[in-house]
């Protein structure tokens, strides 16, 4: 039956649950799982769960090294979509709003909503949403209008994109949601894009400060995951990997419990051969980073000028 030819919106969602349509479409499988495992009616007029001010208060200090290293991202964003009505918000992976972003204009039309800070939006609450569906299926999900599950929150469209931790577990969800009527399923197409960009931002820069001080390596690879990046320490040893360098090289937790040397998962990474090829390899860096000045590569390697002219002859290398 047309989309057109239904009476109601909780028609046309139970018409389509009832039907194969599940089995083909995601949207119609959010739907079901709204319906059958979460016990919800599209027609439910929810109340709106908000978490008080000190409950807010304590999950967003548990956050609080992600939403230092979000917010100067969620601006940028906020930026190149607030004339357009959206409002940007950062959930942790329990989908309540830590955080969020909106013009005086439409905090109203939104608020009503529930697109507030403390706002709890999964999906076993909401049904099918941009957020809650986003964190139960680890991926990013567009929710255009009508394909919300919930009659009463059908004006809104939202967009959310999944944010991994260093250890690739799901940590929070990034949204751009709007309720202006004029919105465009092209334009809701652009907020998928925009929010799928901010997020791999904030989870590269992310996974960066879980291991400061280690050295961060972009690995050659394509994957829909987003960009692989591993860790090592300064015996390049690898200490971590982010949720698409893991799934590139087939990494689990366990493989870190003794960490690998970097040749081992990068092939085009040479390894020494022995102890002496290791410490000539050694040498010339240290030579490499004092620019040729033998006095600051002999403290850079811990070793007195006399003993790293020594290691030179030893090595036939010339300063």
């Amino acid at each position: 039956m047309p989309a057109q030819e239904y009476a109601s919106h909780v028609e046309k969602v139970h018409a389509e649950v009832e039907g194969r349509a599940p089995a083909r479409s995601a949207i119609a499988a959010s739907w079901a799982r709204s319906m059958f495992h979460h016990g919800l009616e599209p027609d439910l007029r929810r109340r709106q769960d908000l978490l008080t001010q000190s409950e807010l208060k304590l999950e967003q200090q548990r956050l609080d090294r992600l939403l230092y290293i979000a917010k100067p991202i969620m601006e940028n964003l906020f930026t190149a979509v607030v004339k357009t009505g959206c409002c940007v918000m950062l959930t942790n992976k329990d989908s309540v709003v830590l955080h969020r972003l909106i013009h005086d204009v439409d905090a109203r039309s939104l608020n009503t909503l529930g697109a507030r800070s403390g706002a709890i939006w999964s999906e076993q609450r909401v049904g099918t949403n941009g957020v809650g569906t986003c964190a139960l299926e680890e991926r990013p999900v567009l929710i255009y209008k009508d394909q919300h599950y919930l009659e009463e929150i059908i004006g809104m469209s939202c967009a959310g994109a999944p944010i991994f931790d260093a250890t690739g577990q799901l940590i929070a969800v990034l949204d751009i949601s709007s309720a202006r009527d004029d919105m465009h399923d092209s334009f809701a197409q652009m907020m998928a894009s925009l929010v799928i960009s901010a997020a791999n931002r904030i989870e590269t820069e992310y996974f960066r400060a879980s291991f400061d001080g280690a050295r961060i390596i972009v690995a050659d690879g394509i994957t829909a995951l987003g960009t692989p990046l591993l860790a090592s320490d300064r015996d390049d040893l690898v200490i971590g990997a982010n949720r698409a360098a893991r799934r590139l090289f087939g990494l689990q937790n366990e493989s870190f419990d003794i960490p690998l040397p970097r040749h081992e998962i990068l092939a085009e990474d040479s390894p020494p051969t022995g102890l002496m090829d290791a410490e000539r390899a050694a040498i010339r860096r240290a030579l490499a980073t004092a620019k040729g000045n033998a006095t600051v590569a002999a403290k850079h390697l811990g070793v007195s000028r006399a003993t790293f002219y020594r290691l030179l002859k030893k090595h036939h290398l010339n300063a």
